[in-house]
């Protein structure tokens, strides 16, 4: 066997994860060998997803629709996979505790994703909440206190103080029952024609199936910090061989050059997805092969960039482990993707934390303010939005070009890009990643009035862009120190969200816990 050629370098690599998963197949290990072809060890998991390109969006036309109107076979999909999450991988004892103390307990998430759904289908089609109605009171926003004075926090849902006074998760899930019934009749009612295809019933669609995608990922990134004391293993999902593929990340090839200089270039952010003309007259109805976003992925705008150098891929936990180490080795200032064991760095995992040995070419996962200060330390910076946007434009192969995303995998991967037998094209590794760019507003943006405040309670100049890291929606408004844009896409993004390259989102700069790694570039 080869050990040395990783598999995204492959030919055909990619076009054999997409027909694995269009089998319900996964996986697990893949080997290449003599003769250019792959072994592979394949599982039927619980859930798989396809590539955008093989999941096409809801339409009432005769003809496939190019647009991006999730189908009730995508809503079940995100639904199997939320499921699993809060309720196979959060065991009872741990639903009244917060695996983050900036966040709310494990219940809340569990009651929060069908009361986001219910409101946003009312304000869609009308009617009233779903019963019990005062779901909406106390599971409607969650909280995202400001990470240097946790007492500071903005409006938010009033939530019971004690564990008894919380709803029982029986209730909460009758409740989440009826919701997904609630659902289901408005497409029954769509195809059927009972009911009008509007541009507001579409973008609602979009914006809940979505907003459920953003909150897998989040949930997930405050269950690790309890994985292997609390948090279960994904089950349905065969835990990972970490000796065998230590081998194989060990080969892994890496550029000749550790740089590449891009630019100058015209770079296009945004799409146009306008939610102000959802309304108007020739516009209302007509939604096949429309792509909805958020509101500040809209309108396009273009801007210049300046010739710039950068590096082939993200930083990794053996760089930023030196680092560390050069810089103290506080144990007090370790990334929130690692934990300190009996003197050991180790890197958490959903299988709980595995040793640097294995994580060690993984992209570190840690806060913009950590990220900035190795740049510095190696005489670069972070990239701005538009740069990081060239650059994955350029070289990331996304999830139809066999990228870590899409819950191809429970963990990151090494990057692969920089490889001259590729033309420079990989992965990388399946991290979001942080910009240097304030999140602010721009000319031509409509704020959302179905998600009132979603960008605009932000453009406070504290917050910057991150590409294409996911906020998280239900949490609420507050001042927060500057956070950052981030692009790109991890392992547990859905591949609606993956795909997009408008997707924007941001985080606070100095917060820990979100799988956002980084990659430095250089000025000329």
């Amino acid at each position: 066997m080869d050990l040395s050629t990783p598999i995204s370098a492959l030919p055909h690599a990619a076009q054999h994860l997409t027909s694995f998963s269009l089998a319900g197949l996964r996986a697990v290990t893949s080997t290449p060998v003599v003769g250019g072809y792959v072994a592979y060890t394949l599982e039927r998991p619980t859930f798989v997803y396809t590539p955008l390109l093989q999941t096409p969006g809801f339409t009432l036309a005769p003809l496939p629709s190019s647009g991006n109107i999730p189908t009730i076979d995508e809503w079940k999909n995100v639904w199997s996979t939320w499921d699993l999450i809060t309720l196979q991988m959060i065991p009872q004892e741990m639903l009244h505790q917060k695996p983050i103390d900036l966040r709310h307990k494990c219940l809340f998430y569990i009651g929060h994703i069908p009361t986001f759904l219910d409101m946003l289908l009312s304000k869609a089609i009308g009617g009233g909440a779903s019963e019990p109605q005062y779901f909406w009171n106390i599971f409607e926003r969650g909280i995202d206190p400001h990470v240097d004075d946790p007492d500071h926090c903005h409006n938010h849902s009033e939530v019971p103080e004690k564990d008894e006074d919380w709803p029982v998760l029986e209730s909460i899930i009758s409740f989440r029952n009826n919701v997904r019934g609630r659902l289901v009749e408005l497409y029954n009612d769509l195809q059927t024609g009972k009911r009008r295809l509007t541009r507001k019933i579409a973008r609602t669609l979009v914006m809940t199936l979505e907003h459920e995608g953003f909150h897998i990922e989040t949930l997930l990134y405050m269950l690790i910090q309890r994985a292997g004391s609390g948090t279960l293993p994904p089950p349905g999902f065969t835990t990972p061989p970490w000796e065998l593929l230590t081998a194989q990340w060990d080969a892994t090839p890496t550029p000749l050059i550790s740089t590449v200089v891009l630019g100058p270039a015209t770079v296009t952010l945004g799409h146009e997805d306008s939610e102000g003309d959802d309304a108007l007259d020739g516009v209302a109805e007509n939604v096949d092969d429309h792509v909805f976003g958020w509101d500040n992925e809209s309108p396009a705008r273009k801007f210049q960039v300046a010739a710039f150098r950068a590096e082939w891929r993200p930083v990794s936990n053996r760089e930023f482990e030196a680092f560390w180490r050069e810089n103290g080795a506080d144990a007090s200032k370790l990334p929130g993707s690692w934990v300190y064991e009996d003197g050991e760095i180790m890197v958490r995992t959903m299988y709980g934390p595995v040793p640097m040995a294995i994580a060690q070419h993984w992209p570190v996962l840690t806060s913009y303010d950590d990220l900035l200060a190795y740049a510095h330390s190696k005489g670069g910076r972070l990239p701005t939005e538009v740069e990081l946007r060239l650059f994955l434009d350029t070289y990331e192969v996304g999830h139809e070009g066999g990228s870590n995303t899409g819950f191809r995998n429970w963990h990151p991967v090494p990057a692969t890009t920089g490889l001259e037998r590729t033309n420079g094209k990989g992965s990388n590794g399946g991290v979001w990643e942080w910009t240097s760019t304030l999140f602010d507003t721009h000319e031509g943006l409509s704020p959302t009035n179905l998600f009132t405040g979603y960008s605009t309670d932000f453009f406070d100049t504290k917050h910057h862009v991150v590409v294409r890291l996911l906020r998280d929606p239900a949490f609420c408004v507050l001042t927060m120190r500057p956070s950052d844009i981030q692009l790109g896409a991890s392992c547990a993004t859905i591949p609606r969200l993956a795909s997009r390259k408008t997707l924007r989102n941001f985080y606070q700069h100095n917060y820990p816990y979100s799988w956002v790694g980084g990659r430095v570039v250089y000025d000329l």
